[in-house]
C-alpha cells in the first residue's frame, strides 16, 4: 500500500515539474539568451571630454581687443583699428581717425565674421589702396593676444544696402570701404580666411 501510495505522489509531482517547466521554459530561455548577449557585448566607449576646447572657450574675448592693428605688407597698409559704435554719429567720429570694428560681428581668430570698415579716400583714407589687394595676398591683425595671418580669398563689389556682417562657423574676416575711388555708388569687399596665430609670447 505504502509502495503504491509514494509511486503516486512521484507521479504528481512529476507532473508538477514537467507544468512548470512548461510555464518557465519560454521565460527562462530568453532570460539566458538574453544574459549570454549581455556578456558577449562590447562596453560602450565613453565620449572624452575635450580640455583644450573647454579651456578655449572660457578664453573667448567678450569684446574686441584693443590695441588693434590691421597691417597689409602688399599695400603699404598699417592702420590701428577701434571699436565701432551703434550710433551713427559716434561711428562717423571713430571712423575719422581710421578703421574700425563693426560692433556685433565676430572678434580676430574666433569662430565668426570680423568685419573692419575704413574710408577710401576722406579723413585718414585707411583704406586707399585696398582695391588694389590680390586673391592670395595676406592679412595681418594684432591685438593683446598675438598675431592674427589671414589669406585673401574673395574681393567683389556689392550694393551699399546688401549685409556684410552675416556671421558664419569659421573665423573669417572681412574688409569693406567705399568704391569707386571717391564715390559711394558700391562698397568694396574683401574677405579672408583665417591660416595661422602666433601667440604673443611668441612674438619677438
Amino acid at each position: 500500500m505504502k509502495g503504491r501510495k509514494g509511486a503516486v505522489i512521484a507521479i504528481v509531482l512529476s507532473v508538477a515539474v514537467l507544468m512548470a517547466l512548461a510555464l518557465l521554459g519560454p521565460y527562462l530561455y530568453d532570460r539566458m539568451r538574453r544574459d549570454s548577449a549581455e556578456a558577449n557585448e562590447e562596453p560602450a566607449e565613453t565620449e572624452e571630454f575635450d580640455v583644450l576646447t573647454h579651456d578655449e572657450l572660457l578664453g573667448a574675448p567678450l569684446s574686441f581687443e584693443t590695441p588693434a592693428y590691421i597691417r597689409i605688407p602688399v599695400v603699404d597698409i598699417d592702420e590701428e583699428v577701434r571699436e565701432g559704435s551703434d550710433h551713427e554719429e559716434e561711428l562717423n567720429v571713430i571712423l575719422a581717425q581710421g578703421p574700425v570694428h563693426l560692433t556685433h560681428t565676430g572678434f580676430p581668430g574666433w569662430p565668426g565674421n570680423c568685419v573692419i570698415s575704413g574710408h577710401r579716400t576722406t579723413k585718414t583714407k585707411p583704406f586707399n589702396r585696398l582695391d588694389e589687394v590680390k586673391t592670395g595676398d595676406i592679412v595681418f591683425i594684432e591685438n593683446p593676444r598675438g598675431l592674427y595671418e589671414y589669406q585673401v580669398c574673395e574681393i567683389r563689389y556689392i550694393d551699399p544696402s546688401e549685409n556684410v556682417t552675416l556671421q558664419t562657423e569659421e573665423p573669417i574676416l572681412t574688409l569693406t570701404t567705399c568704391a569707386p575711388e571717391g564715390d559711394a555708388t558700391l562698397r568694396l569687399i574683401v574677405r579672408a580666411d583665417l591660416k595661422g596665430f602666433t601667440p604673443v609670447e611668441e612674438m619677438e
